[in-house]
């Protein structure tokens, strides 16, 4: 998924067409990437969800020394005719918590129009998962400072779908919802370790952070107006950390895409009182069905 910045955050599945439109008529080519030192009129930051290197703890307890997600891309199978599977990276299967294979990386996405790495970040009352590619890659990388980062907080429940298996439900492992305390110890360090990194992303010089999961957010406090005012805090925290604001950027789907998500009755009235400054989205199949084993890209386009 590709956030676009410098004109209207997309609020439906109708301004997510006029985002892909927007990003297609201003794709860089060799005549129009911006000369060094001088800025485009836009912004692009994508996703980065990191489950791709050995040594995080949760996954050593749940899967064993040295378990990577690169082993279900390992076992991939073709489930129809036509279906190519497994794919085998170009590159191999890094390890990119190792900064030197970040920083190719880093490279490939900035030569190629990239902004911003938005690292999929998780936090869970009893501690941090999958860090590793932020912490010890990216920031540890000698050329992070050609990108800009920013973290959308996966706060969503863990399910163990690592494989998923039909008909199987999956265990819930790291429950999404966090106390209040946790919050405010997670803002705390999200503060001090990441929004005075140089590197980090701002929005009118306001360092971005997203929410994906609304649902999970709200059942952390006792009523909406109880995480309006953490939120408030948060931002007060953030000006006491020098900053002029936070913008704050909620996920917001019309489908879920797992079982066990849920999805507020009133999205667009959640956001408004909460005081979110901008929303936008994560996937695309969370606005489209796909009923079918095969479903053709251009139907999940139409609708």
């Amino acid at each position: 998924m590709v956030l676009i910045y410098g004109e209207t955050i997309a609020e439906s599945p109708r301004s997510f067409a006029r985002i892909k439109d927007m990003i297609a008529s201003r794709r860089p080519t060799p005549s129009t990437v911006p000369a060094k030192g001088r800025e485009k009129d836009f912004t692009v930051a994508v996703y980065y969800f990191g489950n791709y290197h050995p040594g995080d703890p949760r996954n050593e307890v749940q899967k064993g020394r040295g378990w990577t997600e690169w082993e279900l891309v390992k076992a991939a199978k073709p489930r129809f005719p036509g279906h190519q599977q497994p794919k085998v990276p170009l590159w191999g299967y890094e390890d990119e918590s190792d900064p030197k294979v970040m920083e190719r990386k880093i490279a490939a996405a900035a030569d190629h129009g990239i902004d911003v790495f938005l690292f999929d970040w998780y936090h869970y009352n009893d501690g941090p998962f999958l860090d590793r590619p932020l912490d010890l890659g990216f920031l540890g990388a000698a050329n992070c400072d050609r990108l800009k980062f920013a973290l959308m907080w996966a706060n969503h429940d863990w399910v163990e779908i690592f494989p998923a298996r039909r008909g199987v439900p999956g265990e819930v492992l790291y429950p999404g919802v966090v106390t209040p305390a946790g919050f405010s110890k997670i803002c705390d360090q999200v503060i001090e370790k990441y929004f005075l990194h140089p590197s980090y992303w701002k929005v009118d010089g306001k360092p971005y952070f997203s929410f994906y999961d609304l649902s999970k957010l709200l059942a952390g406090f006792p009523s909406l107006t109880d995480a309006r005012a953490a939120l408030d805090e948060f931002r007060a925290k953030t000006r006491r950390a020098g900053f002029s604001d936070l913008h704050l950027n909620a996920v917001v789907w019309g489908k879920t895409v797992m079982p066990w998500q849920e999805t507020p009755a009133d999205p667009a009235r959640v956001v408004r009182e909460l005081g979110f400054d901008s929303v936008t989205s994560y996937v695309w199949i969370h606005h489209a069905e796909m009923p079918d084993e095969q479903t053709d890209f251009t139907k999940v386009r139409d609708e």
